[in-house]
Formats: C-alpha cells, sequence, structure tokens
C-alpha cells in the first residue's frame, strides 16, 4: 500500500456549508471532497470517470481522510469519542477545555490517550489556523444590475487560513497508478476550487504532497482491535449489529443537491444518508464503500463512507 499527505493551501477563503450561509465549516468531510472529485472524472473522462472512481474505493484500491486541519508541519487528528480519563476527573476548567478541543495534534496523540495533554496549550496553538469573518458579496456582476440596484448583497461565512495553515488529505493507494489518476484530479479540483460560492474565488488552492510520518504510518498499519476512523464512514446493513458493539460514535446526516447537470432537467436532491463522524471508536473494524443515494434519474450519484483506521 502506498500513503501519502496532500496539503491544501487555499489562495483565498473557503466557505464549507455548516447549515446556514453566514457560516462555514472549519474542515471538509470526506464524502464532500469525493463527490467535487467525481465531477473533475465525469469532466476529464466521461461518464466512466466517476464510476472507476467508485469502483477504486469498493476494490479498496483507494481509501480517503476527511480534510483537517494543519499548522506549520502539525498534522492535526479530529479528537477521539472515547473519552481518555483526565477528561472526566473533577476539575471543571479542565473538562471545559477538553469539551472546546476538537483537534488533537498528530505529535502529541499517545499523550492524548495517556491522558497527560494539555488541553488549554492545545487549544491556544489551534487559535492560530486561521480567522472567520462574514463578506458581502454582489449576487451578480453584470454593471447593468448593478447600476440599477437589482444586483441584491448578500452575507457568506467565510474562514480564511493564516500563512502556513491549511488543511490536508491522507490517502492510502494499493498501486501507483492508482495514486497518479487521483493526483490528476486532485491537481484539476485545484483550479476549480473547494466549497461554496467559487464563482467568488473561494475555494482554490495549491496542492502539497509529502510521505506520510512513520510515527502515523505505524498507527495506520497496526491492527489493534480497538480504531477510529479519520473520514466519515458507514458499515454496510448487515454488519451493524456487530459493528455497533462496544462503538464510540456520533452519526451525521448528510443530504444536499446532486451537482451534475446531467442527472435531471431540474435540481434534485440527493437521498438523505446517514454516516459515523471521523472521531468515531469501533471494537470492531468494517470497509464501508461508496452508496448510490440517488434517486432514479439518469446516473448513480456516489457517496463516500469508507473508513480510514487509525489505532487508538
Amino acid at each position: 500500500m502506498e500513503y501519502a499527505v496532500y496539503r491544501f493551501h487555499f489562495t483565498a477563503g473557503v466557505h464549507f456549508g455548516n447549515g446556514a450561509l453566514w457560516d462555514s465549516r472549519v474542515s471538509l468531510p470526506a464524502d464532500t471532497l469525493f463527490s467535487a472529485l467525481c465531477q473533475e472524472a465525469a469532466d476529464l473522462q466521461g461518464p466512466d470517470g466517476p464510476k472507476e472512481l467508485a469502483d477504486m474505493v469498493r476494490c479498496g484500491a483507494l481509501r480517503l481522510s476527511d480534510l483537517q486541519p494543519f499548522i506549520g508541519d502539525e498534522l492535526y487528528f479530529p479528537k477521539p469519542l472515547r473519552p481518555v480519563a483526565r477528561e472526566e476527573d473533577g476539575d471543571s476548567i479542565i473538562k471545559k477545555n477538553f469539551k472546546k478541543l476538537h483537534w488533537i495534534p498528530s505529535s502529541q496523540f499517545s499523550t492524548y490517550l495517556n491522558g497527560h495533554l494539555n488541553p488549554l496549550e492545545a487549544l491556544e496553538t489551534l487559535g492560530g489556523l486561521g480567522s472567520f469573518s462574514i463578506r458581502t458579496i454582489i449576487s451578480s456582476r453584470a454593471p447593468e444590475k448593478v447600476d440599477t440596484g437589482d444586483a441584491l448583497p448578500y452575507s457568506v461565512g467565510v474562514y480564511q487560513f493564516a500563512q502556513g495553515s491549511g488543511l490536508y488529505l491522507m490517502a492510502v493507494f494499493n498501486s501507483s497508478a492508482a495514486r497518479r489518476k487521483v493526483e490528476v484530479l486532485l491537481d484539476a479540483l485545484s483550479y476549480s476550487g473547494l466549497g461554496g460560492k467559487r464563482s467568488a474565488g473561494l475555494g482554490r488552492f495549491t496542492l502539497e504532497s509529502q510521505p506520510v510520518p512513520q510515527a502515523i504510518a505505524k498507527r495506520l498499519n497496526d491492527n489493534s482491535f480497538s480504531a477510529m476512523t479519520l473520514s466519515v464512514a458507514m458499515a454496510q446493513p448487515e454488519e451493524l449489529e456487530q459493528v455497533l458493539k462496544g462503538a464510540q460514535y456520533l452519526l451525521v446526516k448528510r443530504s444536499g443537491f446532486v451537482a451534475s447537470t446531467k442527472y435531471a432537467q431540474e435540481p434534485q436532491r440527493k437521498r438523505d444518508f446517514y454516516v459515523f463522524c471521523a472521531g468515531s471508536c469501533f471494537q470492531t473494524k468494517f470497509s464501508g464503500g461508496v452508496f448510490d443515494v440517488s434517486n432514479g434519474e439518469n446516473h448513480p450519484v456516489y457517496r463516500y463512507a469508507a473508513p480510514l483506521w487509525l489505532e487508538v
């Protein structure tokens, strides 16, 4: 297997949907990234492009993490939903700081699991990731609409990453050929952008690849019974009863509209789909996969839900 880290250096702010136009997430789930890659595959390779990408996941040739923060050389993991002892001790200040802490520096992951991480110091460092703002955008750039007042302004929540910070993707491939295919799509996506309001210049990035640090690769290769997923994931229905035994997880609903203009004549919603969020911990590992969330229109609509396991 080949492991790689891809750093996304965003050249402008990003708008990642968080339930309201004036708000924005900091991270991006793997299923949203995968949908964007499918769009690029369709543009570059035609109708067979998304299917080929989905088949790579189904046969185990490709695994993706969520897009997660990095600051300088430090990569961050989602905080495991399995609490450590110190989060449950009697100190209310420590409890509150742990509750606010959503990301764990990978270099201190073992320290966190052992209950020795200082949550206040970790929060202060995370404060340097970037800043949130609300921008006013005009709904049309056509001069005639601006002159007549028909171009109405609206507010958009934008997250701007600080210099030297951004999001990273961790990917696992079963071959160099699979890696090359995905890297072509990532390169194309860097020009299209990620998230919402791309027509306003948001979401574009430059891409930097690097090897997975050895300490992280060791946790990725560990065959321990206890592991957390670094991506949104879901087991097959017949596996759920066994998978949920001893699990600590959070379910989130994933929905939205189909981006493809070839899917139907009018905009159509995807079928709602529930996934385990990144950071969910399990005693029984599962493969997950790519699920079809279409409603029977012109082609399948793929929802990525394959876990990338990290030993905890």
